[in-house]
């Protein structure tokens, strides 16, 4: 704990937001549980499980051993740091720091047998009264979102095991975190909210709705951290193509089946290139543009939480069209999208990096959109502005009309005032050819 708190203090310069008032909220609910804890908290680098342990313990409250949680790394991720001799330091350390590796990729028999013999160290610490510190996301978010609704099974199968455990759920942020990282920044400043819970519930079996209700709570706690952040919490894209215009069409010969490579070249990365090249040629000319409206959506998304993509650096942005994914190569930031109105004439694409849940085919998501044709004696602009507001408007019953709604402008991302205050909506506006496209958040 000693080495923790003197290399995070005065080597990284990390400090914590109101320490004392959270410690003794956390403190004033173990002190009432005598049962075994299964810690369980969001993820963004790979040194949370210090700081963690290092805003919830105080010194005083070193002699509560039981309490100090056994922790589950990713046995690659330190286990084969450097050479052999530094390895075997590495795992001496990791095992005074109570750690217990995880495997958690890999489906072959020895992988599966490795997570089944690390679930069962957890419970029988748990059985035992000890306590124990797992990531219910089972990884770092690459996003920096703590999606609620993809829930894992493993901390309510454990949560079954030991009934009487109880969940110490924990989000710790730093304010300047703006996605995964290794560490965080030196100098940062973190933020905390925590709560303990029920394991299991009276009449609960279903290691699923276990799971469900822990990855709530920790939600409601990320959405308490972001009232008090300074930063957006939506943060979401959209963007259209009009696959018919003369614009989109420059650099194609749709009936020769001809295309500028050179020019394409510059908008993608050279594992896109390789899809692309690797498509029919009736195709190409769709799938370049689907590709573009990802990055376009994306890049937007990415701008309203405060990171930045240059213009025109479609390089720094990676398509995977198989997982509705893109990537921030820079950072390794994930925006994840989603194709909704394509057709013969357009392609639209929404990108949703944090504030909701983007849909599948069993939620329809957080993400409201629309794609307009635009009406030939309009500016597409000022149409996309004007039935924006309307839409918003007519989604909400709590605003009675767009006449109090308006747009405004941060940083050159469009904002939405609502009795002059900015509201955080993640709207986002886009206009090709004969159509305009709008879309915003309602998490």
């Amino acid at each position: 704990y000693a080495v923790i708190l003197l290399a995070g203090r005065f080597y990284f310069g990390y400090s914590f937001k109101d320490l004392g008032k959270f410690r003794a909220q956390v403190w004033e609910k173990l002190s009432r549980h005598d049962g075994p804890v299964i810690w369980a908290a969001n993820h963004l680098t790979l040194i949370d499980s210090f700081l963690i342990f290092w805003a919830v313990f105080p010194w005083h409250k070193m002699y509560c051993s039981r309490l100090v949680p056994w922790s589950t790394p990713e046995y690659r991720n330190y286990y084969f740091l450097g050479g052999p001799l530094r390895q075997r330091m590495v795992r001496f350390l990791m095992y005074l720091c109570r750690c217990i590796p995880f495997l958690r990729e890999g489906e072959d028999e020895a992988s599966v047998r490795w997570r089944q013999m690390a679930f069962e160290k957890c419970v029988w610490l748990l059985r035992h009264g000890g306590s124990v510190f797992i990531y219910p996301e089972a990884g770092r978010s690459r996003s920096g979102w703590f999606e609620a609704k993809r829930p894992k099974d493993f901390l309510g199968r454990m949560a079954l095991e030991v009934p009487a455990a109880k969940f110490l759920c924990v989000y710790l942020r730093g304010e300047n975190q703006l996605y995964t990282t290794v560490y965080p920044a030196k100098g940062e400043r973190f933020l905390m909210r925590a709560d303990l819970i029920d394991g299991v519930l009276p009449g609960e079996t279903n290691p699923r709705a276990i799971s469900e209700r822990l990855f709530n709570k920790l939600a409601e706690l990320q959405l308490e951290w972001f009232k008090d952040g300074a930063w957006p919490r939506n943060c979401g894209g959209n963007d259209v193509v009009d696959l018919k215009s003369e614009k989109a069409r420059e650099h194609f010969d749709l009936e020769a089946n001809e295309v500028d490579w050179e020019w394409v070249d510059r908008h993608l990365t050279p594992k896109e290139l390789a899809y692309l090249r690797s498509q029919q040629p009736a195709q190409i000319y769709f799938v370049f543009w689907k590709f573009f409206a990802a990055k376009e959506a994306s890049h937007k998304a990415l701008a309203q939480s405060g990171l930045q993509t240059p213009v025109g650096a479609y390089g720094m942005l990676e398509v995977d069209l198989f997982r509705r994914q893109v990537v921030h190569l820079p950072t390794g930031c994930q925006v994840e999208v989603a194709f909704t109105d394509d057709d013969a004439d357009k392609i639209h694409c929404i990108a949703v990096l944090r504030g909701g849940f983007i849909g599948d085919e069993d939620n329809p998501g957080d993400v409201l959109w629309k794609v307009d044709e635009v009406p030939a004696d309009a500016a597409a602009q000022d149409y996309a502005r004007e039935q924006c507001l309307k839409f918003i408007a007519q989604s909400s019953d709590e605003i009675p009309s767009p006449s109090v709604l308006a747009f405004s402008e941060q940083d050159g991302i469009p904002k939405i005032l609502r009795s002059g205050k900015i509201c955080d909506w993640g709207v986002s506006l886009s206009h090709s050819g004969r159509f305009a496209a709008y879309s915003f958040m309602i998490s």
